[in-house]
């Protein structure tokens, strides 16, 4: 590699880095300021302040507060298909699925530094599980997310019929029991990860029995 090629390299690593810099600055100053002021009140306005940007700066990163919020969801579900990929082919379907979920939560919160001695990937389920406007948004991303997630366990399963529903099925009622748990969660006024965890755990092994009944006994957990 010539010099001029090796300087540019280097600067082209030096402007990356600094842009997920400046991505996780906004990232961080909005979630602070959605936990102090609420996060109808908070404006990108705001957040340019906050970490002495221009709102232009915000805009060429996200296209809007809640783009913060989701953008943080769009990775929990990018690392979950991939690890889902990965998982041993042996594996039943539900047991890879909620396995990679897992590892997706962990790989979030370790790769997101403290939000008030809370990871930013939990701050964020907290906010969506309190603001309607915000759920209603998750619910637009969330469909190509489970498409994803459906297609690589057909291909895990050798599906050879694309109609077969099953692999939907699955995926759905996983974001169910995900959904459940997370609000258990919130509600319990937890906000660590091994708590999330754990109840996630106690809604995934609850699945079976909410399926096929009776109810008469109690679930796990």
């Amino acid at each position: 590699m010539c010099p001029s090629q090796a300087d540019h390299t280097v600067t082209v690593g030096l402007r990356e880095r600094k842009r997920l810099q400046t991505r996780d600055a906004l990232c961080h100053a909005a979630l602070d300021l959605f936990g102090s002021r609420g996060y109808s009140a908070t404006t990108l306005d705001d957040i340019a302040a906050a970490v002495d940007v221009s709102k232009r700066t915000v805009l060429r990163h996200f296209t809007g507060k809640e783009d913060v919020l989701l953008a943080v969801f769009r990775e929990m579900g990018a690392l979950t298909a991939r690890e889902l990929r990965h998982r041993p082919p042996h594996e039943p379907p539900m047991t890879a699925l909620c396995e990679a979920t897992r590892h997706a939560l962990r790989e979030v919160a370790r790769d997101c530094p403290e939000y008030r001695s809370t990871p930013i990937c939990l701050a964020v389920l907290r906010l969506a599980a309190t603001t309607p406007g915000l759920l209603t948004s998750l619910h637009h991303v969330l469909p190509g997310r489970q498409d994803t997630l459906a297609r690589i366990l057909a291909d895990r399963e050798h599906l050879e019929d694309p109609a077969d529903p099953r692999p939907q099925l699955l995926v759905s009622v996983h974001a169910g029991a995900l959904t459940v748990a997370v609000r258990a969660w919130r509600a319990s006024g937890a906000r660590d990860l091994d708590t999330l965890l754990a109840t996630v755990d106690v809604c995934f092994a609850s699945l079976g029995s909410a399926i096929a009944g009776p109810w008469s006994s109690p679930g796990p957990g």
